[in-house]
């Protein structure tokens, strides 16, 4: 790759990367409150950026640098904003002594089982955000998300150590459809997962086996990670090293596609050399996934031996 063309793909991805997290706080501003966990993930994103930006120190042209750097700081300040915004008022009016007014009229029992019955079967709202966290030695499915949920749903997979994720072989396919998945500090692992419209993210992976497919593929700071993807853009791995790619399993999905893995780019290899931090792994040493979900579905309290007998490959035992 010339160092001209580096430029203009590393610009494109800057500006997407940008564009992305841009428009993440801007939703975020339209519907507040905005919980600690979200300003928290806008902050690593802004750090992911920075780093990057260190990383290229040297390679990019003067100009082009110092554009960057400020796009980076107008974001680091619409996250201020809207931390502050969010944050709890130090200081409230006080009230006037309201006039001595007569109590209220009790409700009578009747009337008040009532309202008590009608507030109980207010149905709760459907959560358009999924997370299934801070699990170990689990079998996953989809039973085991937050119910309800809207069709059309974002999944947080956080904290994850020695499970098993099968968000593919729902009793009824329609029930879900992910829109976006973000993971992160997930070790000793198998996720698997159906083939989504929207984006995937992750952080902190390490020793782990994923199976997805995606509109964007982004990987951070993971190490030891066997991934079969469908994707026909390109996969985006940066902080990463000992990932190996693979296509999509075709017995999971016929729709799936590999085009995407012709153009990996690594954003921690400026150079045009090979990148060390990744290679391809052929279909024929792939994991048998259906049969892995198989034994972990059949016998739960086999889940360590089962991811023992899959993940020796990828990396010593953490």
């Amino acid at each position: 790759m010339s160092n001209s063309t580096w430029i203009n793909e590393f610009g494109a991805h800057f500006q997407q990367s940008k564009t992305a997290l841009q428009s993440r706080i801007e939703t975020a501003k339209a519907r507040p409150p905005v919980s600690a966990s979200t300003l928290q993930e806008f902050t690593n994103e802004i750090s992911n950026l920075m780093r990057t930006l260190a990383d290229t120190s040297g390679s990019l042209p003067s100009y082009d640098q110092r554009q960057y750097e400020l796009q980076v700081k107008a974001l680091e300040k619409s996250i201020e904003e809207l931390r502050g915004a969010t944050a709890k008022p130090k200081f409230a009016f006080k009230r006037k002594a309201a006039a001595t007014q007569p109590p209220p009229p009790q409700p009578k029992p009747a009337e008040s089982n009532a309202r008590q019955a009608e507030s109980d079967a207010a149905p709760a709202v459907p959560s358009t955000n999924l997370l299934l966290s801070s699990k170990v030695s689990r079998y996953l499915t989809v039973a085991d998300l937050p119910a309800p949920f809207k069709q059309e749903s974002d999944l947080a997979l956080a904290d994850l150590d020695h499970c098993v994720v099968d968000l593919l072989r729902a009793d009824d396919p329609a029930l879900l459809n992910i829109s976006a998945v973000h993971i992160r500090n997930v070790s000793n692992s198998v996720i698997v997962l159906p083939l989504i419209s929207g984006s995937l993210m992750m952080h902190d992976i390490s020793r782990c086996v994923l199976v997805v497919g995606c509109h964007q593929f982004r990987m951070h700071t993971s190490k030891a990670v066997d991934v079969y993807l469908s994707i026909t853009s390109n996969p985006i791995i940066e902080h990463c090293s000992n990932i190996r790619f693979s296509p999509y399993p075709s017995s999971l999905s016929p729709d799936a596609s590999d085009a995407g893995l012709k153009s990996i780019q690594d954003f921690s290899h400026i150079r045009a050399t090979p990148s060390p931090n990744w290679t391809r792994v052929d279909r024929e040493l792939q994991v048998d996934i259906l049969g892995l979900l198989d034994m972990a579905k059949k016998d739960p309290g086999q889940l360590d031996a089962v991811l023992q007998s899959t993940l020796p490959a990828l990396a010593p035992a953490l």
